[in-house]
């Protein structure tokens, strides 16, 4: 339906099919839409099926990249990128778009112990693009307006949030996702606050 394109039934799935030398236009399509586009490839050579011990089964084939708004660059998404035939640098890149990756995170002390609706906040901003990060943290108050301002500024194309948004983030970030088009409109993710928690996301990197 997103992609007008036509579904049938095979082998008890509905499929879709799209050529494979289209595959960058159609992920560019449904990322401007809002998806988390998944492309899975065959990872298992017919060479390596001949002498593995699995010849009468089916390919192997894998979860070889996840795209979003903020994460599209590699060779799915840029037909000029052939990593096999080219070194990266040798792609020539120009006019790049902001496509920040924002992640903003409310620390729950404060906001337990701020009736007024203050709180302290962080953000990391990552461009994935350019490898570009930016990080800060600051105190704001009820209306968010530092936070507000910075989003302003960025101009981020998705941001990840905890599950257990305050209120007053809650309007903000639909504020700030209402007042844009369709495809244009940024892209939110909630993502379980267990990941926020320091000794959780600590752990989690240094593994």
């Amino acid at each position: 339906r997103e992609l007008n394109i036509y579904c049938h039934l095979d082998h008890n799935f509905m499929t879709a099919s799209i050529p494979t030398h289209r595959l960058f236009v159609h992920v560019r399509r449904l990322v401007a839409k809002g998806y988390k586009v998944g492309v899975v490839k065959q990872t298992e050579t017919t060479a390596l099926k001949a002498v593995g011990e699995n010849k009468g089964s089916l390919f192997t084939r894998q979860l070889t990249a996840l795209y979003t708004k903020s994460t599209l660059i590699g060779e799915d998404v840029n037909p000029l990128l052939k990593l096999d035939d080219m070194d990266v640098e040798e792609v020539p890149i120009t006019d790049l778009p902001n496509n920040y990756l924002l992640c903003v995170c409310e620390m729950k002390e404060s906001r337990k112990d701020k009736k007024n609706g203050e709180v302290k906040l962080g953000l990391v901003a990552v461009q994935p693009s350019t490898g570009e990060v930016i990080f800060d943290s600051f105190q704001d108050s009820k209306l968010r307006l530092e936070l507000e301002s910075r989003i302003l500024r960025l101009q981020p194309v998705e941001i990840l949030v905890p599950s257990d948004l305050s209120e007053e983030l809650e309007r903000l970030i639909d504020s700030v996702t209402s007042v844009s088009l369709q495809d244009d409109r940024i892209r939110i993710e909630k993502i379980d606050s267990l990941h926020f928690e320091y000794n959780h996301a600590f752990q989690f990197v240094t593994e």
